[in-house]
């Protein structure tokens, strides 16, 4: 599992069934609010899903497809026409989804609302023989030696990736952290937003550390 290189860190990893199993989301930068969702056992990716919290009302173009090259936003007819062995049905809510036996252990599963793809889900089970590898797992970047990576390609999506993740993290169940000053860092050939908040019930303090070095500079 290399999702490290191609995705940044996730906003929130949560454990699940005792530990054995990871749940990360993500953020796709480019669209208003569109995730994947990265389920992990034993270190491998035993799932994916990609959705927007809208339906969206055309291709989105900067989110990338899935491996069968169909994209978020594609519309239910252009989806059958290439695939035609999809089985179909619909939802609770009546609305359509279409389910694809990719290989004899993986599924692909394509929720559509407003006529359009809205969500993708990928699932494939991890074979007992393999070794168990590092689980999914976030750093607590309370230091440059633990810094998040936020890996967007410019600086407008790396700050506001950062907004979200503070805010997938609050200090406690009701409130946010507050931003009190920032700092642009150099270290070992890398670059570093420091973030110094505060937690205003209860005046906690502390500096969240973002490994920048993939958008500084890009607009």
């Amino acid at each position: 599992m290399n999702l490290r290189a191609s995705l940044g860190d996730p906003l929130r990893v949560l454990a699940f069934e005792n530990g054995s199993r990871h749940v990360g989301r993500y953020w796709l930068a480019g669209s208003n609010s569109t995730y994947v969702i990265v389920v992990e056992e034993r270190g491998y990716v035993v799932s994916f899903d990609a959705f927007t919290d809208s339906a969206p009302s055309a291709v989105i173009q900067t989110v990338p497809a899935d491996p069968l090259g169909i994209r978020l936003g594609e519309t239910l007819q252009q989806v059958r026409g290439d695939h035609p062995n999809f089985r179909g049905d619909t939802d609770e809510g009546g609305n359509p989804f279409l389910v694809a036996a990719v290989s004899s252990t993986t599924g692909a599963e394509y929720s559509f609302e407003d006529n359009r793809v809205r969500r993708f889900q990928w699932t494939a089970p991890v074979p007992q023989n393999k070794p168990a590898l590092a689980p999914l797992t976030a750093p607590n970047g309370d230091a440059i030696a633990s810094a998040i990576l936020d890996l967007q390609q410019n600086e407008s999506d790396g700050v506001a990736w950062e907004y979200r993740y503070l805010a997938f993290h609050p200090c406690t169940q009701t409130a946010r952290w507050q931003m009190q000053r920032q700092a642009l860092l150099h270290n070992g050939g890398r670059a570093y937003d420091d973030l110094h908040v505060v937690c205003p019930p209860t005046k906690t303090e502390r500096d969240f550390y973002f490994d920048v070095t993939s958008y500084l500079g890009k607009l």
